[in-house]
This record gives structure tokens, C-alpha cells and sequence, in this order.
């Protein structure tokens, strides 16, 4: 084989590499379904899952859940365990949410009236909204579920 039928010869392999990569490659890649739903709105008891010092759930044995609407527009959502002398609130919910928007919220955890943890949340997703709940989504392994 001559050096020019080997040139050739290695263009065309290219070539065909080329192509077969191409077909490989979807010119339109799929979108996410959107009626595919995100799991965390499967969770239905209340609490705030993967927050620092482990998840807060509610059990209704032990625990009350309380609903406050406040005059500047906001609700605080809190979660009481009158044993332990522990709340775990999360304030400045918006009471006007729509699924889809972003939102920011202190959350706090308190013992005798002590804090011991708080931390304001910024950019959270309203994932799933009900007459009965809400489902806020931080990221993968942080979310709240917030009952009405």
C-alpha cells in the first residue's frame, strides 16, 4: 500500500469513526417528564428531613403541631414537645405560596427557651402545595413538610 492509500485509508476510518459517533448522539436530548413526581411529596409526616443534627419529624404521641399566621403576611410553623420542652419552628413562610417559586425561611430549634440551632434557608423550593401541606425542597437530602 502506497503513502497516499494509507492517508486515504486512515481518513476514511476517521471518517467512519466520526459518523458512528454521531449516530450514537442524540440531536435532541429528552426533557424530564413533568408529570413525573419528585419523591419528597411521597413523605406525609411533618418535619424537617436532613437538617444539621438529624432529621425532626413529628410523632403524634409526643408531639403537637401548631399553625400561626402573622400580621406581615407570614406563617410560622412549629413543631412542640411539651416533655422535652422542645420547639422546632420554621418563621417567615410566606402565608401566599405558589408551587414552583423559591422561598427563604429562619428555622429554629429551642430547649427552655434556649436556641440551639438556627439557620436561615434561602432559595427553597415550593415543591407541592395542598389544602392540608406543604413540601419544601432545600436540595436532595434537606426538605420540610409542613402541615396546615
Amino acid at each position: 500500500m502506497s503513502v497516499t492509500s494509507k492517508k486515504q485509508w486512515g481518513r476514511c476510518i476517521g471518517t467512519l469513526t466520526l459518523l458512528l459517533l454521531m449516530g450514537c448522539i442524540d440531536p435532541k436530548p429528552t426533557p424530564p417528564d413533568p408529570g413525573k413526581e419528585d419523591p419528597i411529596v411521597q413523605v406525609v409526616v411533618p418535619g424537617a428531613y436532613g437538617v444539621p443534627g438529624g432529621s425532626q419529624v413529628y410523632n403524634a404521641d409526643r408531639h403537637q403541631l401548631s399553625t400561626l399566621e402573622c400580621p406581615d403576611g407570614t406563617l410560622i410553623f412549629r413543631l412542640l414537645d411539651p416533655g422535652e420542652r422542645k420547639v422546632l419552628g420554621l418563621y417567615g413562610v410566606p402565608a401566599k405560596l405558589k408551587t414552583g417559586e423559591r422561598i427563604s425561611f429562619q428555622f429554629r430549634v429551642m430547649v427552655n427557651g434556649y436556641t440551639l440551632q438556627s439557620e436561615e434557608y434561602k432559595d427553597v423550593l415550593v415543591l407541592k402545595l395542598t389544602p392540608d401541606g406543604i413540601w419544601l425542597k432545600k436540595d436532595e437530602s434537606t426538605y420540610f413538610v409542613l402541615s396546615r
